[in-house]
């Protein structure tokens, strides 16, 4: 049987620096990512998917480097 998303969350340098800025739990966007990641949008940007829970939003690619287990979390933003 096929993943029906992601296990593990990996994060770009990028992404590591704005959860530390805006004060987001890497934890939280792991659960994020994880969570809703059924019911992602495709983005038009530098990220693959785009996934909103509460006031966290977060642009993250999927499958990673080919692995339908991993996302690669881009970026990530408080929603307005």
């Amino acid at each position: 049987m096929a993943p029906s998303g992601p296990s593990l969350v990996r994060f770009t340098d990028h992404a590591v620096v704005k959860c530390e800025l805006l004060g987001i739990a890497r934890a939280d966007v792991e659960q994020t990512v994880t969570s809703v990641h059924g019911s992602r949008r495709r983005n038009a940007r530098g990220a693959d998917w785009v996934v909103r829970r509460g006031g966290i939003v977060v642009a993250y690619n999927h499958p990673d480097a080919g692995d339908p287990l991993v996302a690669l979390v881009v970026t990530v933003w408080r929603a307005a």
